[in-house]
Parts: C-alpha cells; sequence; structure tokens
C-alpha cells in the first residue's frame, strides 16, 4: 500500500485565470517552475505516493479567485483520477445563502472529496456562525452539508505569512465550537496551529472525538519538537507536505524525512496511508 499526501496545492496554468497568474507570480515568484503535471506525478511515483490532495480553495483577496476555481480543477486533474483527490471550498462571507448552497452541492456533485476554510486568509473566524461571534449562516450550511455528507472539513490553523492575511483567525480553539456544535463533522486542523498554536491544537486532538491534525508545512525534523506526544495522538493525525509552499523541499524530499521520524511503525503508518485514506478517495473513487 502507497503513501498518501493530505495537503499539497499544485497550481497549473491550465486552471489560472489571468488575475490569478498575476497574483502567484507576484506573492509566490518561486511557483511558476513547479507546475508541470508530468513531474509531479514522475516525483510521485518515485516517492510510492498512491495520491496526493490538492486543496483548491477560492480567496479574492488573496489569489482573485472564485468557487468556479475548484470546477476548473477537477476537470483537468480528472485525467490523471487515481492520483489526485481534490478538496474544493466556497468564500462564504462573499456569498448569499443559495449561492452558497449552489457551489457546495455543485462542487460535491463533481467529485470534492471535503472542503476548506482558510479564516486568515477569508478574514473571518471559523465558528463565525453562532450569533455571538455574527451569526453568518452561510457558514453554518456549509458545516451542515458537509456533517450530513460525511465530508471532512480542512480549517487552516496557525500563521500565514501571505499578503493579506489576518493571523489573528488562525487560533485553533475556535474550532472547538464546531466540535461541539457539529458532533458528527470531521475537523481537520490543517497545519496543526504551528507555529504558536501547536499546543491547542494537540489538545483539541486529544480532547475532541472528531477533531483531527494534519502535520503540512511542519518541517519534518521539527514534529517531534513540535509535538513530542505525537503517538498519543496517532489516530488523529494526517501527514501532509504542503507542497509546494516555501521550504517544503519536494513532494518526494519531504515524504522520505518524515519517514525517518522516530516514531513505531503502527503509528507511522496510520499517518501516512491509513488515517489520510479514511478521509480522502481520489477522483477515480465513486460514492
Amino acid at each position: 500500500m502507497g503513501y498518501v499526501d493530505s495537503h499539497v496545492h499544485i497550481w497549473v496554468e491550465e486552471i489560472l485565470s489571468e488575475e490569478m497568474k498575476r497574483r502567484i507570480s507576484d506573492i509566490a515568484k518561486n511557483a511558476e517552475n513547479r507546475t508541470n503535471i508530468n513531474d509531479v506525478i514522475k516525483e510521485m511515483d518515485e516517492a510510492n505516493l498512491d495520491y496526493v490532495v490538492n486543496i483548491v480553495y477560492p480567496s479574492r483577496e488573496m489569489w482573485g479567485s472564485n468557487e468556479e476555481i475548484v470546477i476548473r480543477a477537477i476537470n483537468f486533474f480528472r485525467k490523471y483520477s487515481d492520483r489526485f483527490s481534490i478538496v474544493g471550498g466556497v468564500q462564504v462571507n462573499h456569498l448569499s445563502e443559495s449561492e452558497t448552497k449552489y457551489w457546495i452541492e455543485k462542487q460535491y456533485e463533481a467529485g470534492v472529496s471535503g472542503f476548506k476554510v482558510h479564516p486568515p486568509h477569508m478574514w473571518l473566524k471559523p465558528n463565525a456562525y453562532r450569533q455571538e461571534e455574527g451569526g453568518l449562516k452561510q457558514l453554518e450550511i456549509l458545516y451542515e452539508f458537509s456533517q450530513d455528507h460525511k465530508m471532512p472539513i480542512i480549517i487552516h490553523t496557525g500563521t500565514s505569512y501571505f499578503p493579506f492575511a489576518r493571523n489573528k483567525y488562525g487560533d485553533p480553539v475556535f474550532a472547538d465550537d464546531i466540535s461541539v456544535d457539529f458532533p458528527k463533522l470531521s475537523i481537520i486542523l490543517a497545519h496543526a496551529g504551528r507555529p504558536i498554536w501547536v499546543n491547542t491544537a494537540f489538545q483539541l486532538a486529544r480532547i475532541r472525538r472528531n477533531i483531527y491534525l494534519d502535520l503540512s508545512s511542519i518541517p519534518p525534523r521539527k514534529v517531534l519538537e513540535y509535538l513530542p506526544r505525537l503517538e498519543e495522538i496517532k489516530d488523529k493525525c494526517l501527514y501532509g507536505s504542503d507542497y509546494p509552499d516555501i521550504g517544503v523541499k519536494g513532494i518526494k524530499e519531504n515524504l522520505l524525512e518524515f519517514l525517518q521520524i522516530q516514531i513505531s511503525k503502527e503509528a507511522m503508518d496510520k499517518i501516512v496511508q491509513i488515517n489520510p485514506k479514511n478521509f480522502f478517495k481520489p477522483l477515480s473513487y465513486t460514492r
């Protein structure tokens, strides 16, 4: 059984608008030489990666993208349907309730494996559906749909270095409300709150049955520094690289470094194979 990288952002030219190309060139100046799909698949083969989870979410403030980017991504990556899983998203604070329902259903029918919420890029708390936090009904619609359809929600936690990011929204403690209010919803805290909220993310994964951590963007050599009790939550963690983010050497190299972490074989197998496959399916999978 091969591995799964549960957190990548592969921006191929074929799915980008002209505005997105301009912004990516300005913000992530090393991105343009990392988007050859054949090179990506070759590296995946060399790393024994069965598939990767490509997270494609709209961000009008950051990337100039809207919900259509998810559909374009699915249409492109369907040519490699056994190698890619797609996670979509809706920018709920820019949509009406009816628009939110439309895009969630359209992405679901197209084949997404889950939805991403990026609070620092979207400028909202992930618990903003609660009355004391603003009562954003559109966010409640997203969580209810995901819970009813057994779709995981990935929430960015921790800081973001990108321009326009508002890092006050990156505290994972806001996900605690979601866990309580949507007890059958699987909530994955991306990046485990790194670097300043790791303890919070770890504790939430320990005490909340439906909260999980993805370990992406944490340098493999530092994982046990951030999470010395990783073995205790081996059933709640998913491997991810965050490729091609700054500091990630490559899909293959990041995985090989992670496989050298001094944890039990049982924990390693769960984190890099079993747990990700329980949540995410490639596009070739039929519901």
